[in-house]
C-alpha cells in the first residue's frame, strides 16, 4: 500500500514534530487515520509545512519549524534520491557542515540543500546509527528503510527533545513528540498509578514511564531498532566521565571557557532571528555574554513580578544586559495576567507536569517568540556544575558536627516553625525544616526528599484508595548509584533524573507551544563530557556552587556579581492560588468531582485547602498546584475523547 505523499502550506506558527507507526504487519486504513490524528496534535509545534508518507509496513508523519534552509526541498518525512530511505525529524545539528564535507569525501555523498537533515538521512544510511556519535546537536527521529522493512527510532544524548512510544501485543511501534500522539491510536488508554505517585512526589514523571499505562518515553541516548520479527531498544550513549580525551595544555577553567563559547558559536547560527534568555542569575548571563561577542545586537528576553518582590530578579536582569549591552525586553508578569492566560498556558501540557517554573517560560517564549524564533538559555549548569541548593546542602549533610547532630534530634520539634517561600525569613525557616529532616534518612532517599515537591507521606494520603503505591523502579535504581563518597554521583544523577524530565522537558514544550526554538549551548557532549570527568572539588563545595563557571568568567562581570545568591525561578503559587486562581482551583477539586473520577481523596484534598490559606502553608501550593494541573489535563483528554472518564487507575 503506497500511499500518497501530502504536503501542504499551514497558515499558523511555525514548530517541529514528528509521529509514526512501524508494524509486522502492512498497515491499514485505520492506522492512517489514527497518524493523521496524530500530526494534527502537534499542529501547534509547526510548521512551515507539514507531511505524511506511508509505505506497507510503516508511515511517518511530520511538522516543520524552518531554522536552516527554508527551502521547501528540506522539509519532511526527507527521502533519498533512490526512494529508498526516508526520515522524520526533530532537532539540530550543529555541525552538520563538517559532517557534510565528510560524507562527500568518505562516500562521495551530493547534497541537494543545505539542510542538516539531509545530512543526518545520508549519515544514517551510510553508517547506520553509529553515525550519532558524530552528531553535535539534539533530535528525536525515526528513520526508516523502505525496502528492509527496518526502522529506527533514536533520542539525543541528554533527552532534549522528547519522544514518546508504545508497542503493542500485535508487534506495532507507535511514536510521537507527544504523548497524545500515541494516545491518539487507542481508545483504551488509562492512568498508570506509579507514574502518578511519582507525579504527585516530583512534579514530573521521569522516563521510560508516562502517566498513560503502556505507554514509554524513550530515555536520553536511546533508541529502539525495529526489523523482522524484532523490536530491540538499547542506549546508544552513555555519558563519558574521562576527560583524558579532552587534555589541553590549558588550565581547566579556560579549557571550559574555551568549550563554552564554542558551543555558543555553534548554536548561534541560524537563518532567523535569534535571542537569549536572561533572568539575572549566573547561567543566563554568562550565555549572553558569549552570545552577544558573537552577535553584538542581540535581543535579551526576562520575566518580572512587579506584584511580588521575593520571586522578582528583573533588577538583576536589567543590570546585567546594560553590562553586556544588549538590547533588554522585560515582561512583567502580575495575577491579572495569569487569570487573561491560563487556559492558553494549561494547553502547553501535553502530560501533568507541575514544576511552576513552566509557567514562566510559556509566557517568557510568547513574547520573545514576536521577535525571534530561536533563543539561547542556560539550562544545564546546575546539574553540571551543582549550582542547586540541594547540592550544597548535601554536601553539609555529610559532615559529622554538632550542628547537623543538633538538627537531626531536634527536627519533628522543628516541624512547627512556621515555613513558606512567600518571603524570606520564611523562606529560611522552610529550608531549615526540610534540611533537619533529610538529616534522619540514607544518604539515597535524603537526595530524593531534596528533589522532591511534596513529601511520599503526603503523596500516599493523598492516593489513599490505591494500594501498594512506590516509586518507579528505574527512579529506584538511579538513587541506588548515589555514592556519598563521590559527589559526582549525585550530579550524574541530576543528569539523568532531573534534567531531562523536569528542565528539558518544561522547556521544550513551553517554548514549541510559541514556534520558539530553545538551544542549550551547556549542553554541547564536548563539554559534558569535560566538566564530568572533573572532580567534584572543581565544581562546588558547601558554600559555593558552581565555582568553575565564577572562576571562568568573573572578570567579564562587575564586582560582587558572582556573589548574588540563588533565586530560582519560581511562579508566586501561593499568592496565585489564594486569589486569581482560587474559583478555578475549587472548581477542579468540588467534592463531587473527586469523588466521581476515585483517583484522589476528597479529605486529604480538604486539607490541603485548609493550609494553603495559613500563615505556615508548607509545600502545600506546590501539591495543589500538580492536582490543579492534573485535573485541567485529565478534564482536557476526557473532553477530546483520548481518556474514558470512568476508566480506572491501573
Amino acid at each position: 500500500m503506497q500511499i500518497r505523499r501530502l504536503w501542504y502550506t499551514l497558515a499558523v506558527q511555525k514548530v517541529c514534530g514528528i509521529a509514526g507507526i512501524w508494524s509486522k504487519a502492512n498497515l491499514v486504513p485505520n492506522q492512517m487515520d489514527s497518524l493523521r490524528k496524530a500530526v494534527e496534535i502537534i499542529a501547534h509545534r509547526g510548521p512551515d509545512a507539514s507531511g505524511i508518507e506511508g509505505w506497507d509496513k510503516a508511515a511517518l508523519g511530520h511538522r516543520r519549524l524552518s531554522i536552516i534552509d527554508t527551502d521547501a526541498r528540506a522539509n519532511q518525512p526527507m527521502s533519498d534520491p533512490g526512494g529508498r530511505y526516508h526520515i522524520a525529524y526533530n532537532g539540530e545539528v550543529y555541525n552538520y557542515r563538517e559532517l557534510s564535507k565528510e560524507l562527500s569525501d568518505r562516500y562521495g555523498f551530493e547534497p541537494r540543500s543545505s539542510s542538516d537533515t539531509e545530512v543526518l538521512l545520508h549519515g544514517l544510511i551510510y553508517e547506520g546509527a553509529d553515525f550519532l556519535h558524530r552528531v553535535n546537536g539534539f533530535f528525536a527521529f525515526a528513520f526508516y528503510d523502505s525496502a528492509a522493512h527496518e526502522l529506527i527510532l533514536a533520542r539525543d544524548r541528554f533527552g532534549i527533545k522528547p519522544c514518546y512510544f508504545r508497542m503493542s501485543e500485535q508487534g506495532e511501534l507507535i511514536f510521537g513528540s507527544k504523548l497524545g500522539c500515541v494516545m491518539a491510536f487507542s481508545q483504551n488508554n488509562q492512568i498508570d498509578r506509579k507514574s502518578l505517585f511519582s507525579y504527585l512526589q516530583l512534579s514530573y514523571i521521569p522516563a521510560p514511564e508516562s502517566i498513560i499505562s503502556g505507554t514509554s518515553k524513550l530515555a536520553p541516548g536511546e533508541l529502539i531498532h525495529c526489523k523482522g520479527e524484532r523490536i530491540e531498544r538499547k542506549r546508544w550513549y552513555r555519558l563519558e566521565t574521562n576527560a583524558d580525551k579532552l587534555r589541553s595544555e590549558l588550565p581547566v577553567a579556560e579549557r571550559f571557557r574555551d568549550l563554552l563559547q564554542d558551543a555558543v558559536h555553534k548554536r548561534i547560527y541560524a537563518d532567523v532571528p535569534v535571542g537569549t534568555f536572561l533572568s539575572g542569575g549566573l547561567d543566563s548571563s554568562v550565555i549572553s555574554l558569549l552570545a552577544a561577542r558573537c552577535k553584538p545586537d542581540i535581543p535579551a528576553f526576562s520575566i518580572g513580578f512587579p506584584e511580588q518582590s521575593f520571586f522578582d530578579e528583573s533588577k538583576a536582569a536589567r543590570e546585567t544586559a546594560r553590562h553586556l549591552g544588549l538590547k533588554h525586553h522585560l515582561i512583567e508578569v502580575r495575577a491579572r495576567d495569569m487569570e487573561e492566560q491560563l487556559e492558553h498556558i494549561l494547553e502547553a501540557i501535553d502530560e501533568p507536569f507541575a514544576d511552576s517554573s513552566s509557567v514562566l517560560v510559556n509566557v517568557l517564549s510568547k513574547h520573545a517568540r514576536q521577535e525571534v524564533k530561536v533563543a539561547l538559555s542556560g539550562d544545564g549548569a546546575d546539574e553540571l556544575l551543582g549550582g542547586y541548593n540541594k547540592h550544597r546542602a548535601l554536601l553539609r549533610s555529610l559532615r559529622r558536627d554538632p550542628i547537623n547532630r543538633t538538627l537531626r534530634s531536634t527536627a519533628p520539634a522543628l516541624e512547627f516553625l512556621p515555613g513558606s517561600r512567600s518571603n524570606g525569613f520564611f523562606n529560611r525557616m522552610r529550608k531549615l525544616k526540610r534540611y533537619s529532616r533529610g538529616l534522619r534518612l540514607e544518604f539515597g532517599e535524603r537526595y530524593l526528599a531534596w528533589a522532591s515537591f511534596t513529601r511520599d507521606t503526603r503523596v500516599r494520603a493523598l492516593l489513599q484508595a490505591h494500594p501498594n503505591l512506590s516509586l518507579q523502579p528505574s527512579i529506584r535504581e538511579k538513587l541506588e548509584g548515589l555514592n556519598p563518597e563521590d559527589f559526582n554521583t549525585v550530579l550524574l544523577t541530576d543528569i539523568a533524573l532531573v534534567l531531562p524530565n523536569d528542565m528539558l522537558y518544561k522547556v521544550d514544550s513551553m517554548s514549541m507551544h510559541h514556534a520558539l526554538e530553545v538551544r542549550t549551548p551547556f549542553l554541547d557532549h564536548r563539554l559534558v563530557e569535560f566538566i564530568s570527568g572533573l572532580p567534584a572539588s572543581a565544581k562546588l563545595d558547601t558554600i559555593t556552587g558552581k565555582k568553575l563557571l565564577r572562576e571562568a568568567f568573573s572578570a567579564d562581570f562587575p564586582p560582587g556579581f558572582f556573589e548574588r545568591g540563588k533565586k530560582g525561578f519560581e511562579a508566586p503559587l501561593a499568592h496565585w492560588l489564594r486569589g486569581v486562581l482560587s474559583g478555578e482551583l475549587e472548581r477542579l477539586t468540588a467534592t463531587d468531582l473527586l469523588h466521581e473520577q476515585g483517583i484522589f481523596a476528597e479529605k486529604a484534598v480538604a486539607r490541603l485547602k485548609r493550609q494553603l490559606k495559613t500563615a505556615n502553608p508548607g509545600d502545600a501550593p506546590h501539591t495543589l498546584w500538580a492536582i490543579f494541573i492534573f485535573q485541567h489535563w485529565w478534564e482536557k483528554q476526557v473532553k477530546e475523547g483520548l481518556l474514558n472518564s470512568t476508566s480506572p487507575v491501573l
